[in-house]
């Protein structure tokens, strides 16, 4: 019998490899969904109410792309860990941990020190001392519930990154010591653990965005909710029509919004229910299924590279885009009241974003991301 160094070294020289293009096209599709919810969320005063109603609407549904990531997030880890203990027949946890470490830690910590150096100028993003430990330690989304966004400043971005290394922390484990089945019993109840927290929050009256989007207990049921994708869908993607893919695609849209507007921050004036939060996230989880089966199964030759290399550098352009947003200077009010310079001013805005994204990902991130393709057992794509 081979040694496990050995045996582990043989599964690394003949590793599987999974990559589906369309996954990083749904990378930038869910990126610009949070960026226009941070720039159509700023007032367009030239706007008649009925048009201001209905861009508030999307602009902040539109939030909820971040939840989109989580479902992907929790598609791609839950097979790329079933995939690593179908070559090895184990996972791996202390490889799994290094790989999530050389992706997420460079441009994390790199990303806040870059925010205390600007703030020393620009005092309105420099985060408070206590921001700055929670974030450090990846608990900067139990930061912003306890403390509220006033103390955060340029950090709260991050709050979703760390609610993804909790996600990283846990499911390893989990997937290491459950075979299908009971993979499929978990991720059940972790959705359903989190409709009975909404239910609870919901009949105390908890029903702030602050309490209920950056609460992981919450969240966690996109994660698992990918978890069972990864379990039930052909990993070769789902053939469908143009067609449907779109109309699956504006179904999720619209989801967001009828739940935004019925049960959320836009609706109507009456005091919220019991029942509301709960409401809420089940149009979003529907809205994100929607999305993420619009995507699945894609051919790879109708997406631009343009667009592959977008979604590849996806986790800079969300970092830093609130960053340029904050920090662009504000054009003369009469500006702001045209169309074409607010367009001129956002297609500027994602430009620099997607330099320093690019710049980011071309001299900071890769480096890492080579060396953690040697400790890779199911390659997922190339640098």
């Amino acid at each position: 019998m081979r040694p496990l160094k050995a045996r582990n070294t043989s599964a690394r020289n003949s590793r599987l490899e999974f990559y589906r293009p369309e996954l990083d096209a749904m990378r930038f599709f869910a990126f610009l969904l949070v960026f226009l919810h941070h720039t159509l969320s700023r007032p367009a005063t030239n706007q008649v109410a009925e048009q201001i109603t209905l861009r508030n609407t999307f602009a902040t549904s539109a939030k909820f792309s971040v939840s989109l990531f989580f479902l992907l997030s929790g598609y791609l880890i839950s097979t790329l860990l079933a995939m690593e203990k179908e070559l090895t027949g184990k996972v791996h946890l202390w490889d799994f941990y290094k790989r999530r470490m050389a992706r997420i830690w460079p441009l994390y910590y790199t990303f806040m020190v870059l925010v205390l150096l600007i703030g020393t100028a620009v005092h309105r993003i420099l985060p408070s001392a206590g921001a700055v430990v929670a974030s450090t330690f990846f608990s900067g989304n139990w930061f912003l519930i306890i403390a509220g966004a006033n103390l955060v400043g340029g950090l709260g971005i991050l709050w979703s990154v760390n609610v993804e290394e909790q996600f990283y922390l846990v499911w390893p484990l989990i997937a290491k010591q459950c075979e299908r089945r009971s993979l499929i019993w978990v991720s059940t109840g972790v959705i359903l653990a989190a409709y009975v927290i909404l239910i609870v929050l919901g009949a105390l009256g908890i029903v702030s965005d602050v309490a209920l989007r950056f609460n992981p207990f919450v969240e966690m049921q996109f994660f698992a909710a990918g978890a069972l994708l990864a379990i039930w869908l052909p990993r070769d993607g789902l053939k469908v029509p143009a067609s449907i893919r779109i109309l699956l695609g504006s179904t999720g849209i619209l989801l967001w919004m009828a739940g935004t507007h019925f049960f959320g921050s836009t609706a109507p004036a009456p005091p919220p229910r019991w029942w509301m939060p709960a409401a809420l996230y089940s149009c979003v989880l529907a809205g994100c299924l929607a999305i993420f089966l619009s995507f699945f199964g894609m051919p790879g030759r109708f997406i631009p590279k343009r667009i592959l290399w977008l979604g590849k550098i996806s986790y800079g352009l969300y970092v830093y885009h609130e960053l340029v947003l904050t920090l662009m200077p504000r054009w003369p009010t009469a500006w702001e009241h045209r169309a074409i310079f607010a367009g001129a001013r956002l297609c500027l805005e994602l430009s620099i974003v997607i330099l320093v994204a690019g710049l980011s990902y071309a001299w900071l991130e890769m480096p890492f991301l080579r060396w953690k393709e040697r400790i890779t057992f199911v390659r997922n794509r190339s640098v």
